[in-house]
């Protein structure tokens, strides 16, 4: 009998450029195995992009720092929401703290698993990892490790899901409105976070590499001098000739 799942999980594990030529052989077997509906599904099936099957990797292969990350992304969720009703807004900061902690755990672990990731794919696959675990939906999505294409970071719907009281009609405009600019605010606090916690963690990398450079640079400097010396030394012997 046809395993969809089975099949699934081993088309999105296996190499990117192995992708298209799996998933038509897996399509075949499930015609010849009867299962023409699923045949149908996986043959439509979209080759991952290249930071959305990094992510699908690290999903599957680094999963106590995703894991990491899903639950600091469902803490600062609910501390957002606690913020809006006015409750415990101090969390928010520490829930921020939490997140970036996990965040920088696998920007690490995605560096370690892809050593030459571009660092314009490692920005992508970070910020779709955020992304997908700041709501319940993207957190499932990234469990599943079958991502396609990179997620976007929540909008105005970062609370989406969460019931809305009814407002007598006379109010709902002002509140509506009142509302969209505390989703903004609030989005663009979100955003100035991710960008800070990216911008320090640049800054990190640059200091590394500046140090790497300064002891290279050292080591150079004194190679240099050693055959300095030498070619000194050489000098006065043949003079003494």
């Amino acid at each position: 009998m046809f395993d969809e799942e089975s099949e699934l999980d081993r088309l999105y594990a296996a190499p990117l450029e192995e992708f298209t030529k799996l998933r038509n052989e897996i399509a075949a077997l499930a015609r010849k195995e009867g299962d023409q509906e699923a045949a149908a599904r996986i043959a439509v099936l979209r080759k991952p992009s290249a930071s959305a099957w990094v992510v699908n990797q690290v999903s599957r292969n680094s999963q106590v720092d995703l894991q990491r990350l899903i639950n600091s992304g469902a803490a600062l969720e609910e501390a957002q929401r606690q913020s809006l009703s006015g409750k415990a807004a101090g969390g928010f900061e520490a829930a921020r703290k939490s997140e970036s902690d996990a965040v920088r755990l696998v920007r690490e672990a995605v560096k370690k698993m892809f050593p030459t990731v571009s660092a314009s794919i490692l920005d992508r696959v970070i910020t779709s990892m955020r992304a997908g675990a700041a709501s319940d939906e993207g957190r499932g999505l990234l469990r599943k490790g079958r991502l396609t294409e990179d997620l976007e970071p929540p909008g105005f719907g970062v609370f989406a899901g969460t019931p809305t009281p009814s407002l007598p009609k006379t109010t709902t405009t002002a509140a509506s409105r009142k509302q969209a600019k505390v989703d903004i605010l609030r989005k663009r606090r979100h955003e100035a976070g991710v960008k800070a916690d990216d911008l320090e963690e640049r800054a990190r990398e640059a200091e590394d590499a500046a140090t790497r450079a300064a002891k290279e640079a050292a080591a150079a400097r004194r190679r240099a001098d050693d055959a300095l010396a030498a070619v000194e030394k050489l000098d006065k012997e043949l003079s003494g000739l």
